[in-house]
This record gives structure tokens, C-alpha cells and sequence, in this order.
């Protein structure tokens, strides 16, 4: 038991923004240490060169698209499709199902809704699109790891188990990622958001969260999934209230539809735009050379598992721990939320890792170390079973903690190419990935 005093003044709105604060100022100075130690970079490495293009029908990326140190890897499309959208692709084809266009000023391998939100933040141009969409994600964690400690976790999982789960989740081998220049940071905000509307009876609020998810990512499908598994559960429990009040069956429908208005928006207009719904889906396995389907998940290649495993960041075994983290302890858990919760949370974890193993098992399970922070029912899993372990949790820690630090942020922090595999790898696999 924790004493009173201190139970409440955890509890308190200014000791939660502190938190939230503090997460985000560790990870940021860890970001910037690793830049400056590693790979002799400063957080900003071209001071008055916002990203741009020279020639922007034609260049692949923006020049100084990663002179933040928060700015690597993937952050270059998103800067790119905030600058110039889809505005230098071709007409659609003349049928539909045509060919979709192979040029470097088209990208459709990333969903373009976060680089448009970091245009629109530039103000017309007076605030450079990387601090821009910078700024989106430190606003977007707060506001996740805000909401995180507040009753709508802490009721359920118990104060102390709110902020163990807090603190697995922020050393997590990904955890720096909250203040990245990606997309996860927005996702989960909005989901965490969607729940906490859920919970407190604002369903369309929470169909449009869930549903604004769906634009973020591929894996925010499984937001809106668990949004609308948990309306259908709720509504299933409480038919005899609803049994001729056709304005709440309104209200419940209309949010389930709600919950998918992204990903049925993206997918119209990529119709409208390229004259292929799944625009996405087709460019992203012939840019990664794969083809993503259940059955290659259900029967994997070896090769594939195996190299999954030995792979520098080790992506493979991460997905085999976040699944077993959370069936040692999703019952523990989840106990105490209402079953309609339970079921969101269950549809989240379900959708995260079915959506991003079916995409990625062809390809090693790349990008899963980071996939699996949507999944935030692992974290509450862990929690509940290293709650009364103590050294377990401090040997998880470590592993977890060591794995951030020299793996995936020094990958993050390096960029791609050569060096960073010779920094923080070793010498055998330049060249191999």
C-alpha cells in the first residue's frame, strides 16, 4: 500500500503534466546525447535550412530533410509528402486497376495525412515542416502520457500499476519514439484519446478518434476496430435499456460507422486520385518487395524468422516477447475493466500485431519494435505481472533500457546507411540490409 498523501498528489493534474513532461525531456536529451556522441551531430545540423526542394517534380527527398536529430529513417516521406503531396503524380489510368505510377515525386508507400498536418502548421511557410511535425508529436505525447495517468487508466488498473506500465512503456527498446518525427505519437494519442471518450460516454467523440486513427498508420485500423468492438459490446449489454430509445441506437450506430470515416476517406481517394482503392497496399509490397497476405504469416519461410532474429535490431524477438508479455498477464490486467473495455483493448491488441505481422512477416518484421507501442495492452500486462516481482522488473528494465540505448535509438540517431552498422553493430553486416 502507498500512503495516502502520496497516492493523491500522484493523482493530481500538475504532478501528471510534470510526468508527461519529464518522459518527453529524457527522451529528447537522450535523442540529442546519442546524436552528439556517436555520430558527432548537434540537434539541428543545418541551422536556417528548413527541408525543400530544388526541383520537387522530380528529386525523391527534400534537401536537410534530416538535420534534426529527431528527424531520421522514415520522417524523410513525411516531410516530402507535406511539401509537395501528391500534386507532382501523374492523371490516374485510363481503367481502373491500371498501374500505379513508378515515379520518384509519387510516393504512395506512406499515408500522407501527418506530413499534410505538419504543411498546414508551417503557417504558409513561417515555421520549417520538420519543427512543424516535431512539434505534433511532442504535443500529441503529452497529451498521450497525460491522459495515461489519469482515472481512466488508474481506476482500472490501480495507481501503482498505471505508473509501472508508464514507466515499461517509456523503456520500452522504442520508447523514444514519442518524440520522433513519425506517426506513432499521433496514433496514440488518438487512441488512448478514443478510449478515454469511450469510457466517459462521448461515442461519436470516440468513433471520430478511432476513425482519425485510421489515417495516421495502417495498424490504426485496429483503433477503429477496438472502438467499434467495444460500442458493440456495450450496446449488447445494455439492449434492454435501449429497447425503444431509437435515438441512442442512432447514436451508437453512427459511431461504429464513425470509427472507420479515415480509412473508408483514404481509400476513396486514392479511387479518385490513382483508380485503385488499395493505391497503398499495392505500392507498399512492390516498393518492399513483398506480398503481404495471412497465408505467408500462417506459413512463414524459415529464412524469413531466422533472419528476423539476427537482424541488427532484432525485430523477431521483440514481437515474441510482446505476445508473451501479454498472455503471462492480459487477464491480471484487464480484470477490472468493464467487459465492453476489455473488449477495445483486447481488439487493439488483436488488430496491432494481426495488421502489422501480416504486413511484415515477409520482410523480418521490420519496423515491429515500433508497431507493438500501439499495442498498449502489452504494457498493462507487464505491469500487472512484475508488480509484486521486483527483481524480475529490475532485470527487465535493464535488458529493455540497454536495448534502447545501444540498438534501436543508436539506429534511430545514425540514419541509414553504412555507418550506422558500423557504429552500432558491427562491421559484418555493411552492405547486408
Amino acid at each position: 500500500m502507498i500512503n495516502e498523501r502520496v497516492a493523491a498528489l500522484a493523482r493530481s493534474v500538475p504532478v501528471r503534466l510534470v510526468v508527461a513532461g519529464a518522459c518527453l525531456a529524457a527522451h529528447v536529451g537522450a535523442m540529442a546525447y546519442s546524436g552528439r556522441t556517436r555520430f558527432h551531430v548537434p540537434f539541428n545540423a543545418a541551422p536556417g535550412q528548413a527541408p525543400a526542394f530544388h526541383d520537387p517534380a522530380s528529386e525523391r527527398a527534400p534537401a536537410h530533410w534530416d538535420r534534426l536529430v529527431v528527424s531520421r529513417w522514415d520522417a524523410g516521406q513525411y516531410i516530402g509528402l507535406g511539401l509537395r503531396g501528391y500534386k507532382y503524380c501523374p492523371p490516374p489510368p485510363a481503367r481502373p486497376g491500371g498501374a500505379l505510377p513508378e515515379t520518384p515525386a509519387c510516393n504512395l508507400t506512406f499515408y500522407p495525412t501527418y506530413g499534410l498536418l505538419g504543411r498546414a502548421f508551417t503557417f504558409g511557410g513561417r515555421v520549417p515542416i520538420d519543427y512543424a511535425l516535431f512539434a505534433i508529436s511532442l504535443v500529441s505525447s503529452f497529451v498521450f502520457l497525460f491522459l495515461w495517468t489519469g482515472p481512466a487508466l488508474v481506476e482500472r488498473l490501480g495507481l501503482v500499476e498505471t505508473y509501472l506500465a508508464l514507466l515499461l512503456f517509456n523503456l520500452f527498446t522504442t520508447g523514444f519514439s514519442l518524440v520522433s518525427v513519425q506517426t506513432e505519437p499521433l496514433a496514440l494519442a488518438l487512441t488512448l484519446g478514443a478510449f478515454v471518450a469511450f469510457r466517459r460516454g462521448w461515442l461519436l467523440l470516440a468513433g471520430f478518434l478511432a476513425g482519425a486513427t485510421c489515417t495516421m498508420r495502417i495498424t490504426g485500423v485496429a483503433t477503429a476496430a477496438a472502438c467499434a468492438a467495444a460500442i458493440v459490446v456495450q450496446t449488447w449489454i445494455d439492449r434492454p435499456q435501449l429497447a425503444r430509445r431509437w435515438a441512442q441506437w442512432a447514436r451508437r450506430v453512427g459511431a461504429v460507422l464513425l470509427a472507420g470515416w479515415g480509412q473508408i476517406a483514404l481509400m476513396a481517394y486514392h479511387r479518385y486520385r490513382f483508380g485503385d482503392a488499395r493505391a497503398y497496399i499495392h505500392a507498399h509490397s512492390k516498393a518492399f518487395k513483398h506480398d503481404p497476405t495471412l497465408s505467408a504469416l500462417l506459413h512463414p519461410k524459415p529464412e524469413w524468422l531466422i533472419h528476423s532474429m539476427e537482424q541488427p535490431l532484432h525485430e523477431g524477438v521483440w514481437l515474441v516477447l510482446g505476445v508473451l508479455w501479454f498472455l503471462l498477464g492480459h487477464r491480471m490486467a484487464l480484470r477490472r475493466f468493464r467487459p465492453a473495455e476489455q473488449a477495445f483493448w483486447y481488439a487493439l491488441f488483436i488488430g496491432v500485431v494481426g495488421i502489422a505481422s501480416v504486413g511484415q512477416v515477409a520482410i523480418w518484421f521490420q519496423g515491429m519494435n515500433r508497431y507493438l507501442l500501439l499495442a498498449l495492452p502489452i504494457f498493462f500486462a507487464m505491469a500487472a505481472v512484475l508488480r509484486r516481482r521486483p527483481l524480475a522488473l529490475a532485470f527487465w528494465l535493464v535488458v529493455s533500457g540497454w536495448h534502447y540505448w545501444h540498438v534501436d535509438m543508436c539506429t534511430y540517431t545514425g540514419g541509414p546507411g553504412d555507418r550506422v552498422l558500423q557504429i552500432c553493430h558491427a562491421p559484418h553486416w555493411v552492405g547486408r540490409i
